[in-house]
């Protein structure tokens, strides 16, 4: 049962994190079958080595393949049996060393749980922070002989536009437009917007001459782009000085 269960979570997080798309019943009697055969072998092979062989290459391959199919050719199935390999050595050793270290006191499955948790939650988390950096760009600010290099994350969900001239506004944080622009010579608009969840207000808008966005190997330059003026505090605590339009990109 207990190797039933590991395999049955490790054979899960993969059809997830690799996004497989697999029906539930295929990944169940997978795990089930091979958790079967395995205690088969422990009961007939006394070998150790032999055992250990056909466990890890062969029982593992065989779950894989029920699981999973060939579906994607041999290098979608190198990944299936890859990343099912590492979960359930993963997964097996922090449940032994939660179990074994007393942290979880209670028996094999609240350890189990509480390994799955840990590990696909950190997977998660590292999955969202890759997903996240890959929307930061640099970002160069141009007007009259002002510059200003700063970071940007193109986030889909700016749809805002001014009203008065149709341009796309990205939004700058408010230190960094206090240090790039001069409201007494700038002109300034108030455009207004409003954000989810929040109530209707003006966003303070002025016009720089360029904003260039370095996107890896090649430069996306906007003439005569929009640029709003955060509320202090907004994008200060944020790893990023600029929120880009969705249109930029």
């Amino acid at each position: 049962m207990q190797n039933f269960l590991m395999d049955l979570i490790a054979v899960t997080g993969v059809n997830f994190f690799l996004r497989r798309r697999r029906k539930y019943r295929y990944l169940i009697a997978a795990a089930g079958a091979a958790s079967l055969l395995g205690l088969i072998l422990l009961l007939l092979v006394k070998d150790v080595l032999i055992y250990a062989l056909l466990t890890h290459f062969f029982l593992n391959t065989g779950m894989v393949l029920a699981g999973f199919g060939i579906r994607g050719g041999k290098r979608a199935f190198l990944e299936n049996w890859a990343a099912t390999y590492l979960a359930v050595i993963l997964l097996g050793g922090l449940t032994g060393w939660l179990t074994g270290s007393g942290l979880i006191p209670n028996g094999f499955l609240p350890a189990a749980l509480a390994a799955t948790a840990g590990l696909y939650g950190l997977l998660l988390y590292l999955m969202r922070r890759r997903s996240f950096g890959n929307h930061i760009y640099a970002v160069q600010l141009k007007k009259d002989t002002r510059q200003l290099e700063i970071k940007g994350y193109w986030d889909s969900g700016n749809q805002l536009k001014d009203p008065y001239t149709g341009q796309s506004v990205n939004i700058l944080s408010h230190t960094k437009a206090k240090e790039f622009l001069d409201e007494t010579k700038d002109k300034i608009r108030l455009v207004p917007y409003r954000s989810l969840g929040e109530r209707e207000g003006l966003l303070r808008v002025t016009d720089v001459d360029e904003l260039v966005i370095c996107d890896g190997k090649h430069n996306v330059q906007i003439a005569h782009a929009s640029v709003g003026i955060a509320d202090p505090g907004l994008l200060e605590p944020k790893e990023y000085d600029m929120i880009l339009h969705a249109s930029v990109l």
